[in-house]
């Protein structure tokens, strides 16, 4: 597999001194984590029960998940992983997952996470970050709002994902350079694809089907879709 990683910080920005940059994601997690807890508050009930777009799940199931996942060991992530390959890539069994009393107590969970992460002295990796951004997809998604995600976070989990995509993904993004148009990256080798970051994002982590798509002109907007 090729060393993704040396495309980091996935800029197309001239030329600087970098020194500065980290895989520490604290503030892009927490970040996240805020923005989810604003949206999760304002959606209250209708949200909380509203249908995402993995199947069976409801806003209340992932954030609950989400919720549940924090401070996950290494053990548990690959037992969640184990369990995933046996479900064909689902997410853990909604009998598994603990309950939480209803959006408001989701969000006073998601910022009281942010402030810890924010306060600790231990660096937060993209894993962490992934499990967040995930999130945002999903309940964003059910919310019909697209959570805000700075340019280090979109791109920091899309190289992870891009890194570890099963088959299918795989054989879209092969031989290209994925850019997102909206935040300042890109990263691989060969004929652009684009979207937006958020749209990568989607397609990336399976939620979304619809694939990035060559640059139609020159300043490396989509083409038109059918």
């Amino acid at each position: 597999m090729a060393d993704l990683s040396r495309y980091l910080p996935l800029s197309r920005r001239p030329d600087v001194d970098e020194s500065g940059v980290t895989a520490d994601r604290r503030a892009e997690t927490a970040e996240v984590l805020r923005a989810l807890a604003t949206l999760v508050r304002a959606g209250g009930d209708g949200l909380w029960s509203a249908s995402t777009e993995r199947p069976g799940w409801h806003v209340a199931e992932v954030a609950a998940e989400l919720a549940d996942g924090f401070d996950r060991t290494r053990t548990r992530r690959a037992i969640d992983a184990a369990g995933r390959l046996v479900r064909g890539g689902e997410a853990r069994r909604l009998d598994e997952l603990p309950r939480l009393d209803g959006p408001s107590a989701a969000a006073d969970a998601f910022d009281a996470r942010a402030a810890h992460i924010l306060g600790r002295e231990r660096a937060t990796g993209v894993v962490e970050l992934d499990d967040v951004v995930v999130a945002a997809l999903l309940i964003g998604g059910a919310a019909g709002a697209v959570v805000p995600l700075s340019a280090r976070a979109s791109g920091a989990v899309a190289l992870r994902r891009a890194a570890a995509a099963p088959t299918e993904i795989r054989a879209v993004i092969a031989g290209h350079t994925l850019r997102a148009t909206d935040a300042g990256w890109e990263f691989g080798h060969g004929s652009p694809l684009v979207d937006t970051a958020h749209g990568l994002l989607r397609f990336l982590t399976g939620i979304g089907t619809v694939a990035p798509h060559p640059p139609s002109d020159d300043d490396g907007t989509p083409a038109p879709r059918s």
